[in-house]
């Protein structure tokens, strides 16, 4: 549908840094590579927003691994797999079981402080998990993670972080990814970041769904630019939608994590029936696909916008020491958790396809990495586990750079005499709000929760028509660039539920 690239360019022109390894995202998977590299590559760090921004601040749950009593990796192992749809890949689950516990350590060692009790880590159980194996921060472990991550990194010499920088395009010559092209909103300047190897590390996608826990950034750049440099996806047809956001306007959603259901909460219906028990052997802490598509049914049933959350039979103590964020979240909004229950509806939470790649984070681009939710290493299969994404982005991160490290750098591009001129400068723009925002909503109401397939076609050709209107100019603002990139993305994701004619994990169609 697009060009090769967004905007023209002539590398002669604008300023070019040079590195070893160029991380494009300061969630958990880019910072976990830089801290792994200990100074041992010099690393141009690049996030769209402040680094406070990405994904993983807003992440509650915990991390998932093997490390308490009566727990084993063969028993994650089996958990994932199961949640997954038997469609994971077995050797990447492997992988990430059985490196968990190095994962953990490593943070330990960083200073990341996880909930205790009588000295011993204090492990929670979540949905799809057979036991409690999810390690927490109180209600707020991707922000404690992403900060201990985060102070590691600033001690590092080789290490130059720019923030506010909007990577318009992947950089390839002759067949290999060489960099990208970025615009930097504190400078106001184009710019070019070449080096030896490029990890993508941009998160996810939420906002292109009306209602997301992802935050305003998270417009699944990193998928559309590998697209464009064509690097192979995967699974893009899996999206995971968390069955419990408070209910309430506006995007992103406030995320109750699943931890509340791990720690007693119920699912109810308006009249205050438990839905779920029955239902599933887990009941509340069913898969989350499952949970989703059930709460669903029950508005559809019930003719109501939302279910409630009970968790009044919780010791209050208990709530507002596990869950200090949430508690007091819900006590500004007017609910009290631990006296009535709270209204809750499943939103687009993670992407578990994306640009795929093997067990050391290669993607079919050469030069190209991926870690965290724009990769598709295979662990999620149709279905990711609850608290296995923090997991993910540390290990396989973490493998990024031990192969870097032990295959050598491959010289840096030096030929400056680079022009792109493909595309006229548009004249008057597009209303990119209100393309973003119908967008949004088509995705919402047609390539959601539950799919048909009249309703994919529909959406395609109304995606495809936004498409022809503006692929053939050149933009020059991020709102635009975000646009493009979403058209894009939502494209490969229609096709790719039409693809799969069956149902499985979060991929569920009615026809």
């Amino acid at each position: 549908m697009f060009g090769r690239y967004l905007i023209n360019f002539n590398l002669k022109n604008i300023p070019v840094h040079k590195s070893d390894l160029l991380i494009i995202g300061g969630g958990v998977a880019g910072l976990t590579a830089a801290v792994s590299a200990h100074d041992r590559l010099e690393i141009n760090i690049l996030t769209k927003g402040k680094i406070k921004q990405s994904n993983t601040w807003f992440a509650q749950g915990g991390i998932a691994a093997a490390v308490g009593e009566g727990d084993s990796t063969v028993a994650h192992f089996q958990d994932t797999i199961k949640a997954g749809g038997e469609l994971c890949d077995k050797q990447a689950v492997k992988v990430l079981v059985e490196e968990a516990r190095e994962a953990i350590d490593f943070l330990l060692h960083l200073g990341a402080n996880f909930d205790r009790q009588d000295g011993r880590l204090l492990l929670a159980r979540e949905g799809g998990h057979s036991l409690a194996r999810v390690l927490h921060a109180g209600d707020g472990t991707g922000s404690a993670v992403a900060a201990t991550l985060g102070r590691a990194a600033t001690k590092l010499r080789n290490l130059r972080l720019s923030q506010n920088c909007f990577v318009i395009d992947l950089l390839t010559k002759k067949g290999n990814c060489v960099g990208a092209l970025v615009f930097d909103h504190d400078s106001h300047k184009y710019e070019a970041y070449l080096a030896s190897a490029t990890l993508l590390a941009t998160g996810g996608l939420g906002q292109l769904y009306l209602a997301t826990t992802n935050p305003l950034l998270a417009t699944g750049d990193g998928f559309a630019m590998a697209i464009r440099a064509k690097a192979k996806l995967a699974g893009m047809e899996f999206i995971q939608f968390h069955p419990t956001a408070f209910y309430g306007r506006g995007n992103p959603r406030f995320l109750i994590s699943e931890a509340v259901r791990g720690d007693g909460a119920y699912l109810r219906d308006g009249s205050g029936k438990r839905f779920m028990e029955g239902l599933h052997e887990q009941a509340e802490l069913a898969p989350r696909d499952i949970a989703s598509r059930e709460i669903v049914k029950v508005m559809r049933k019930t003719g109501a916008d939302y279910v409630l959350l009970d968790a009044t039979h919780i010791p209050k103590s208990r709530l507002v020491t596990h869950f200090p964020g949430i508690y007091h979240y819900l006590k500004d909004k007017g609910y009290d958790m631990a006296k009535e229950p709270v209204p809750v509806t499943p939103v687009a939470h993670y992407m578990m396809g994306g640009v795929k790649t093997d067990l050391n984070g290669k993607t079919s681009l050469p030069g190209l990495f991926a870690s965290g939710e724009v990769a598709s290493t295979g662990v999620h299969g149709a279905n990711r586990l609850a608290s296995n994404s923090l997991l993910e982005g540390l290990v396989f991160s973490r493998r990024v750079i031990r192969y870097i490290l032990k295959i050598g750098l491959s010289p840096i591009e030096t030929d400056l005499n680079w022009e792109e001129s493909a595309l006229p400068i548009a004249g008057k723009q597009p209303d990119w709000h209100s393309i973003r925002s119908s967008l949004q909503k088509l995705m919402w109401e047609n390539v959601g929760i539950t799919r048909r397939k009249k309703d994919l076609l529909a959406a395609r050709e109304r995606v495809l028509e936004w498409g022809r209107r503006i692929n053939s100019y050149q933009y020059d603002t991020s709102p635009a660039w975000e646009v493009e990139n979403m058209i894009q993305i939502a494209e490969i994701i229609i096709n790719a539920a039409l693809a799969r004619v069956e149902s499985v994990g979060a991929h569920f169609r009615v026809n």
